[in-house]
């Protein structure tokens, strides 16, 4: 199934877009988002590492969630400021 993955921060600059669609199948993990992602953009394996995956507006870890339960999945990677 295809889903829309919001990016941000130097994740979202390392691809050039704020928003990808990545084919993920049932059960979903944080893993498998993850995975997914570096599967297409190599690049962004060491953000990747520390991302945060939110599902549905929650921050997930290898909880499993059936596809039609997701309605959003955004990679939060750890950003500062001052």
């Amino acid at each position: 199934m295809m889903f829309n993955v919001k990016l941000f921060a130097i994740l979202a600059e390392q691809i050039g877009q704020t928003e990808v669609q990545l084919s993920l199948t049932a059960p979903i993990t944080a893993a498998a988002v993850k995975a997914a992602l570096q599967e297409q953009f190599p690049q962004t394996a060491a953000v990747l590492a520390d991302c945060l995956v939110a599902i549905n507006q929650t921050f997930v870890s290898e909880e499993r969630f059936a596809p039609d339960e997701v309605t959003e999945i955004a990679l939060i990677p750890p950003v500062s400021g001052g």
